[in-house]
């Protein structure tokens, strides 16, 4: 779908910087790199720059290459690495994990991005569902695996072997894959969404036209050209705060700086005091999160004691954000420029952004649809429904995974064609703004981490005790929606059984944060499931009445 940005048309237009063609019915980049080992190529020029930053360790992209070289030399020489194979990482965000990344797509493998923050149970399958021939972890997610019963090789990141000299880089093919991201479905089982080298690279560059869009902009708002703004503007730098095993992490932010010589500033986990020290401490001048951190923020009752001036972008992710919640960025970081997508796994990051004039023009929405990006609204009958109605949200383009690894039938479920059924509800306007309505799927979307409620469902209904169980999402205004279940049980059995259990057999950021237990049984519909719909409105009419008493 075309761009209607006078900017935008200009950075995609014929000897342009992002030049499109056509190329096998979708558009590409002309001048895009072949792979991602061509990527890494390019960033090596950065050279002795500050490129990560992680508590008192501080890399400049030259430690950064030399390590990855390494790495890549000791996969290929030392483990017998064969083009093609599947290797896991399994950490959280830190410098081993992004050199592990590079290390393994440079030595011609396939990175498979292994959500951290699972069970050792949860990730042992999807490991194992992704055929992976070496686990790269942390020790805390080693030994969670090793505990799960996982007997397969395993490679610490604290303990990365001497580099073997004499590294190539394996350069592949733009339709070869170069990384797996896991993503869950109405089934609850974690999928493995097989994303090609030209998708990856794709969806980097769509993030770098945009970053090239909001210098023009910011050129002009000073009356300058871009090449003086750039001048005199310090190194971009990001706080990382996304989990790198998500597309937002990995591609939007990692990759991004990695490409364009900006520093990353990693946290060990989230905590508003400590991003605000970082932020003026390390002169930050990109911050993306979801609403929760953004109200964590703007609500720390330190907020007044930081110097927060080197912000210049803010951005919002995961979930839309609320109006009120922007009116008060606004009025905190005035000259800063604020943004916001829709985006999902297996588009391999964003369908639908908006930064500057254009996201505040229209706040409610999520974005407009990006110009690489074909959208259509679809009705039940699979045909295409006109602008302004609203139906299922399709998409297709470069940046679109291959498929779900191992899973045909899944596969072939979640795409009519050429184009990927998103299970999002939706409608676009005149302009290209793309406005979400509701999901088909059953999913909670909390903190900007998606909670499928099949998922839940199945680990609590092994509970001895629970007959029957149902989780459902209700607002809130700091996550956004938080999850809720109610279950029926045998007698004698309380809520805090249930969210004990749910502690010893959930990740963490999965276990409601309300459970209710009753005896009687659910009203059921005519194929026998539990009609969600009125558990939730019992739950929140139980809630106004004792919000009122």
């Amino acid at each position: 779908m075309p761009s209607s940005d006078p900017i935008i048309e200009s950075l995609m237009a014929p000897g342009a910087p992002f030049e499109v063609v056509e190329c096998g019915g979708m558009r590409v980049f002309s001048h895009a790199p072949e792979n991602m080992s061509a990527v890494f190529d390019r960033a090596r020029q950065f050279g002795g720059a500050e490129f990560i930053v992680a508590g008192e360790r501080r890399l400049t992209f030259d430690d950064f290459f030399q390590a990855a070289d390494g790495l890549s030399a000791w996969l290929l020489k030392g483990f017998g690495l064969q083009s093609g194979q599947f290797v896991a990482i399994c950490m959280q965000n830190c410098p081993e994990w992004m050199i592990a990344f590079t290390a393994i797509i440079n030595a011609g493998g396939v990175a498979v991005l292994i959500n951290s923050r699972g069970t050792g149970e949860t990730m042992a399958r999807a490991i194992t569902d992704g055929d992976c021939v070496l686990v790269i972890g942390d020790e805390k997610r080693l030994s969670r695996l090793k505990d799960a019963g996982y007997r397969g090789k395993m490679l610490s990141g604290a303990d990365f072997p001497k580099p073997i000299t004499g590294f190539t880089p394996a350069y592949a093919q733009s339709d070869d894959l170069a990384a797996m991201f896991f993503t869950s479905g109405t089934t609850g089982v974690a999928k493995a969404a097989a994303i090609q080298h030209r998708a990856l690279i794709t969806g980097m560059m769509n993030t770098q036209m945009a970053m090239a869009a909001v210098f023009q902009k910011m050129a002009a708002a000073y009356n300058t050209d871009v090449e003086t703004l750039r001048a005199q503007m310090p190194q971009s730098c990001s706080l990382l705060i996304f989990p790198l095993f998500h597309t937002s992490g990995c591609s939007a932010v990692f990759m991004t700086a990695l490409t364009t010589g900006g520093k990353l500033v990693l946290m060990d986990r989230w905590e508003a005091d400590e991003a605000l020290a970082l932020i003026e401490r390390e002169k930050i001048t990109v911050f993306g999160g979801v609403p929760t951190m953004h109200w964590d923020l703007m609500r720390s009752s330190n907020f007044d004691k930081y110097d927060l001036s080197s912000l210049m972008a803010i951005s919002c992710g995961g979930q839309a954000l609320p109006l009120n919640l922007l009116a008060e960025i606004r009025e905190a970081f005035p000259r800063a420029f604020i943004g916001a997508g829709y985006g999902m796994t297996e588009t391999c990051g964003a369908i639908s952004q908006a930064n500057g004039e254009a996201f505040l023009a229209n706040p409610s929405a999520s974005g407009q649809i990006l110009p690489m990006v074909d959208v259509q609204i679809t009705g039940d009958d699979g045909r295409a429904l006109p602008i302004g109605e609203v139906g299922e949200i399709w998409a297709k383009g470069a940046t679109l995974m291959q498929g779900y690894y191992g899973r045909p039938e899944e596969t072939a479920l979640s795409m009519s064609g050429d184009w990927f059924k998103t299970g999002d509800i939706g409608r676009v306007d005149e302009d290209g703004y793309i406005y979400i309505v509701d999901r088909k799927t059953d999913m909670v979307i909390s903190g900007g981490e998606n909670i499928y409620c099949a998922e839940v469902e199945q680990i609590l209904s092994k509970h001895p005790a629970i007959l029957a169980i149902g989780t459902f999402g209700v607002s809130d205004d700091r996550l956004g929606e938080r999850l809720v279940a109610s279950a029926r049980v045998k007698d004698g059995v309380s809520a805090e059984d249930i969210l004990a259990f749910a502690k010893d057999n959930l990740a963490a950021y999965k276990i409601p944060t309300e459970i209710t237990v009753q005896t009687e049984p659910f009203e059921l519909n005519a194929l026998g499931k539990i009609e969600k719909h009125k558990i939730r409105a019992a739950y929140l009419a139980r809630k106004k009445k004792e919000q009122a008493v």
